[in-house]
């Protein structure tokens, strides 16, 4: 029998999941500004519709935020 020579162990790169930490954050968006929302108060607004919106811009700064963390991650990864 012929013996293989053993190939030396390349090291594998994990990429991390960009869908992932997008919706995480827009998640995490989302409640975090839904809840600040419910809490304001004197606005032209029902709270209901604070909640709305606010929900809505923590989404997007949600989403903004797992972007940037993914790119940083990524970023790390390659050096």
């Amino acid at each position: 029998m012929s013996e293989q020579p053993e190939t030396p162990a390349r090291p594998v790169r994990r990429a991390p999941n960009i869908v992932a930490f997008l919706l995480t954050g827009t998640f995490i968006g989302i409640v975090v500004g839904g809840l600040l929302g419910l809490q304001a108060t004197g606005l032209d607004y029902s709270r209901v519709t604070a909640a709305g919106l606010m929900a809505v811009i923590g989404g997007v700064i949600g989403a903004i935020a797992g972007g940037v963390a993914v790119a940083l991650i990524e970023y790390r990864s390659l050096r």
